[in-house]
């Protein structure tokens, strides 16, 4: 498109777009606030905005004027909403959550045995070991004798336990669950007594729970283990 700005006598080329009432977009050439007549290729002239003086912005392959003397603004970034504090009673119940995956992992991994012959195997204790250990149970108690059961060692076979060494199985197996829940739940008491974010991070899974806070089975299993 033909463009002749009012301060020059030689028209240049550019691309005209009128973008609302007031602003018009010129890209391919200099930024110009003299006004402007629009020309066909016979030299005549079939637009004037003489008005359009402002520069309004400049683009990276031209600019915007206006003619109601209106600038563009930048607009002003909000300020970043402030994380939420986290309340006391979300961090404890966070550091339950923490206590109880370690809980659930430690008794997963299992427990150490010795047999009766002197040698130890170690057993995994998953909820379907568990479940598996209750059944197993119940041979024991009828007096059953060569008990099929498995290692954590993926690699080794199934076997035949003894009577006497699948008691010590189960019975270990047991206890060992037994403690761990049982120090879990005292533990979750102790840390929704807290009454600091600095006290609850401090809790750690096997730490000594303050006596208060021990349930009588707790303290009677800590007794047995000193």
């Amino acid at each position: 498109m033909n463009i002749l700005f009012l301060n020059q006598s030689e028209t240049v080329t550019a691309t005209v777009k009128k973008l609302s009432v007031h602003l018009i977009e010129i890209t391919g050439t200099e930024p110009n606030t003299s006004g402007f007549h629009l020309l066909n290729n016979a030299g005549n002239v079939f637009g004037k905005y003489d008005g359009f003086t402002t520069l309004y912005r400049e683009l990276e392959d031209g600019f915007i004027l206006s003619d109601d003397g209106s600038v563009y603004v930048e607009p002003i970034e909000p300020e970043p909403e402030p994380e939420p504090e986290i309340s006391l009673d979300e961090v404890k119940e966070a550091k339950v959550s923490e206590m109880n995956d370690i809980q659930q992992k430690l008794i997963a991994q299992g427990v150490d045995v010795t047999l009766s012959d002197g040698s130890k195997e170690h057993f995994s204790l998953t909820e379907r070991d568990q479940t598996s250990l209750v059944g197993l149970q119940a041979q024991v108690a009828i007096g059953a004798e060569n008990i099929p059961w498995h290692t954590s060692d993926e690699d080794e076979h199934c076997k035949f336990y003894s009577n006497a060494d699948m008691a010590k199985i189960t019975s270990s197996a047991l206890s060992y669950v037994t403690w761990h829940i049982t120090y879990f739940r005292d533990l979750r008491i102790y840390i929704r007594s807290l009454e600091s974010k600095e006290e609850v991070e401090q809790v750690t899974y096997g730490m000594t729970i303050p006596e208060v806070y021990q349930s009588e089975p707790l303290k009677a299993m800590l007794a047995q283990k000193s």
